[in-house]
């Protein structure tokens, strides 16, 4: 079965803007949670569809397609999110400069890791967006809510200014 392209969740300095990556503009700033539905890659980094993977950029960096964004992650997972017949949950935590995304594939309320990223530098200020595109073939999905929550814990009692600094990751 193959279906094509996939979607994206992004967390970026400008607004959402057209373009090459999945919808939105290549070379953004800021935080992108990719589900990948096809696989354009069949090298040493190949891996299964559909995959979730997420790339931190500072505006320097491409996405390349060809390549299924392997060599930009940060980190990612199989999951089997089409063709299901009960909704699936996607669950994107940043907390303490780590970023973790979670699935729940089985409609169970019963989260999985899919992966966990420490030294996840973000700013605060930035915009939300989801975009999607297809090439010679299509897909279908429903993102039927997206909820945001402010998380503090304990330790937010000194807050630090991140406005203003880039986003960056150590690899």
């Amino acid at each position: 079965d193959l279906f094509g392209d996939g979607f994206a969740f992004w967390y970026v300095k400008e607004p959402m803007q057209t373009g090459d990556v999945f919808g939105s503009r290549d070379f953004f700033t800021g935080l992108a949670i990719i589900a990948d539905t096809y696989s354009n890659h069949n090298g040493v980094h190949n891996h299964g569809h559909p995959y979730i993977s997420a790339m931190v950029n500072n505006g320097t960096l491409h996405y390349d397609h060809d390549r299924d964004g392997t060599h930009t992650q940060l980190s990612g997972c199989v999951a089997k999110f089409r063709n299901l017949d009960h909704d699936t949950f996607l669950s994107i935590k940043y907390v303490h400069d780590t970023l973790t995304v979670s699935v729940d594939i089985d409609n169970k309320m019963a989260y999985k890791d899919c992966f966990t990223v420490n030294g996840v530098f973000l700013p605060t200020g930035y915009y939300f967006g989801v975009s999607a595109a297809t090439g010679d073939l299509s897909d279908a999905h429903d993102i039927v809510s997206l909820k945001l929550y402010d998380l503090t814990t304990p330790d937010d009692d000194i807050l630090e200014d991140r406005a203003n600094i880039m986003p960056s990751a150590l690899y």
